[in-house]
């Protein structure tokens, strides 16, 4: 609402109640009369019996008062000569005293914010209250044109963009392909290939494999020496839940609550993947034991069946926030949070709520609108997690990583279509194409900035998922060069830290101009067995084998076609005119596998793939059409042989597509995922 000033002129009801008497050149306002009227309205006691023939010249009756005959305000609203001086006078005095008020809450106001950040940043490394609370979002197979701020528009995010827009973003964040490896990258730090989960292969539903138990994860190496964490998992694992030593409480995290398995329903929690073991619960709460050797496993009760599954991480998630905060009743524990929640959106099932499908009705496409929802879902529970932080005053000592797993998923070889969109890259989930690999992810760092970002800022060096172990240590205050190895010796990273480029992007103009990028290049992927490896340094892209996983070899789809599943970019892509059925090509892989498994002097270099070559520069071929390798042979052999360096170290696969342990069925009667190992079988 606006008040009129009288001339033409409007303000905001709480600026002009505050500044009125400094705005200048404007003739006498009702509000400056109504104000010099109470000031003479008050000048006298009120008169009786007393007439005007008996005051002096310069005195008038005005209201029943005494009052001087220079202040009075005629009908016409302007105020005689004597007057206006002295109202001008008194403003003027007003107005500087106003300005000077200002000036010194603003003051106060900076530096009680330095004070704050350098109290907090200045802390003793060994007192808990210097460490910043560490919050990790992961978005489930989210395309990079399937969020606000990154994307054209059709899907609304203005959680995740308001985030976003106080964050440095991450123009070159890649990660795996699919999503067991990308989160085993993010949590070792180190290349999956190095331990046998590269490839574009996840960790299915009775499957014996999983993240090996050699590798020490983020979790444990925030609480390497002592307990610097208070360390939380909300939603999805997905690195294997054969044996209760492969669960989250015994990988580092104090409590999870959330899913084993990688691929549940959203309303029931059961799991839907897997040809031979069917469908059984999967929603556990899990305590780490006091002795760190046992797990206190309890089967989660949907408090309200059918809820969907956002609903409850989100709620899981503000709980422990709510109960972090200092001023929480019983909260003497004065270690930070590190909590990643886990989202399962927008995962398959595509199946959103009702509420988010309505809110995304300006999608015409029915297989976009349903993706829309999810993301919608998504988004609120982001909003959520921010407005918790905010209101127990743990925001600007909270570090905030957004990022996807994974490229979007669009259509599955049988055409059926997940309605996500990479645009402008090629290719998606399942592929080493950039729509594939690279993911929408940013980091907020308040305690940088004293919490003051106006704007984003953008980073456009190379970064690799497997950095943020590096990168988040730093920022913790810890070290990751002195990390050793559960077989005690030092911890070898792929991982590149990225803290000090954070904080110069942060600090000043200056050091920003002259930031320095520490990552040179980065693997995407060595498979020799499925025939697939990739890797960029600089500018170019070099792709070796196959791109594509079972056939995903695919153009996005024209999210504005009614059919997105009849595009013709689909049909007429390499897997629909050479790729042989689905089933069999999924047999023989697995085929492939076992012999690999059992054949341990078999070539694991490049030397096992096929010599088909791309090379690709991506600084203007975005959707990676035109193969330079015939053109640019010096830059194709450097690559190359650079990937080639990296292949021997590979480790075989140790997750064959779709094979389950026969004793996987053996869940409780209730049809209820458990682990079902013993410990002499634990990989």
């Amino acid at each position: 609402s606006t008040q009129s000033t009288g001339d033409d002129l409007s303000y905001p009801r709480c600026y002009f109640r505050l500044f009125s008497p400094c705005l200048r050149a404007r003739p006498a306002s009702h509000a400056m009369m109504g104000s010099r009227r109470r000031e003479f309205e008050h000048s006298g006691p009120p008169l009786t019996g007393v007439l005007a023939s008996d005051l002096p010249p310069n005195i008038i009756i005005h209201n029943n008062r005494l009052v001087k005959r220079e202040a009075v305000v005629n009908l016409s609203g302007k105020v005689k000569r004597s007057g206006l001086a002295s109202v001008e006078s008194k403003t003027r005095k007003h107005c500087e005293e106003l300005k000077n008020h200002v000036l010194i809450a603003f003051i106060v106001l900076i530096v009680v914010a330095t004070t704050v950040s350098l109290a907090f940043v200045l802390r003793p490394k060994n007192d808990p209250r210097s460490r910043p609370n560490i919050l990790v979002i992961i978005a489930d197979d989210l395309g990079s044109n399937d969020v606000g701020y990154m994307g054209h528009g059709d899907i609304r995010t203005p959680y995740i963009d308001k985030l976003a827009s106080s964050s440095i973003l991450l123009e070159r964040h890649y990660t795996q392909p699919m999503c067991s490896p990308s989160r085993a990258a993010m949590f070792t730090g180190r290349y999956p290939f190095r331990y046998g989960m590269g490839g574009s292969r996840a960790i299915y539903y009775g499957s014996k494999n999983g993240l090996n138990l050699s590798e020490k994860l983020l979790s444990e190496a925030l609480n390497d020496q002592e307990k610097n964490y208070n360390t939380y998992l909300i939603g999805k694992w997905h690195l294997g839940f054969a044996h209760w030593e492969m669960t989250p409480t015994r990988r580092g995290f104090d409590y999870f609550y959330g899913t084993y398995g990688g691929s549940t329903t959203y309303f029931d929690h059961m799991s839907y993947e897997g040809p031979r073991s069917g469908r059984g619960y999967d929603l556990f709460e899990d305590r780490a034991s006091s002795s760190g050797t046992g797990v206190n496993h309890t089967v989660v009760q949907d408090p309200s069946p059918g809820t969907f599954s956002e609903l409850l991480f989100t709620e899981k998630a503000v709980q422990i926030i709510e109960e972090s905060s200092p001023s929480a009743e019983g909260g003497e524990d004065e270690r930070p949070f590190f909590m990643v929640v886990s989202y399962q959106n927008p995962h398959a099932p595509i199946t959103p709520m009702e509420e988010d499908v309505q809110q995304n009705k300006h999608i015409a496409n029915e297989n976009r609108r349903k993706m829309a929802a999810m993301i919608t879902s998504l988004d609120y529970g982001v909003g959520r997690l921010t407005s918790a932080l905010e209101k127990t005053h743990q925001l600007n000592q909270t570090i905030i990583i957004f990022l996807s797993d994974n490229g979007g998923h669009l259509m599955m070889p049988n055409g059926l279509s997940f309605g996500s969109s990479n645009l402008p890259s090629r290719g998606a989930k399942c592929t080493l194409y950039e729509g594939g690999v690279k993911t929408p992810a940013f980091i907020r760092i308040p305690h940088f900035t004293s919490g003051q970002m106006n704007s984003s800022l953008k980073y456009d060096g190379l970064f690799h998922i497997s950095d943020w172990f590096p990168t988040i240590m730093r920022l913790a205050l810890l070290d990751p060069e002195s990390l050793t190895g559960p077989d005690g010796k030092p911890l070898q990273l792929d991982g590149i830290d990225h803290s000090e480029v954070f904080r110069d992007l942060l600090v000043s103009e200056e050091a920003r101009a002259e930031v320095k990028k520490p990552r040179d290049h980065v693997v995407l992927d060595i498979d020799p067995v499925f025939d697939q490896a990739a890797i960029i340094q600089g500018k170019y892209k070099l792709i070796v084998g196959r791109a594509a996983f079972l056939g995903f070899d695919q153009v996005y789809p024209l999210i504005n076609e009614e059919s997105v599943e009849k595009s013709d970019l689909v049909l007429n892509s390499s897997f629909y005119k050479t790729s042989p059925d689905m089933q069999t090509q999924m047999k023989r892989y697995s085929e492939v596998q076992e012999e690999y498994r059992d054949n341990t002097s078999r070539c694991r270099s490049l030397d096992c793939m096929s010599q088909q070559l791309a090379l690709y520069d991506l600084s203007w071929d975005i959707t990676e059409s035109y193969n330079l390798s015939w053109r640019w042979v010096a830059e194709t052999q450097q690559l190359y042989s650079l990937l080639r360096q990296y292949s021997n170290s590979t480790h075989y696969p140790v997750q064959p597509l779709y094979f389950e342990d026969i004793n996987s069925e053996a869940k409780t009667e209730d049809n209820v995922w458990t682990p079902w190992l013993s410990n002499d079988s634990v990989v």
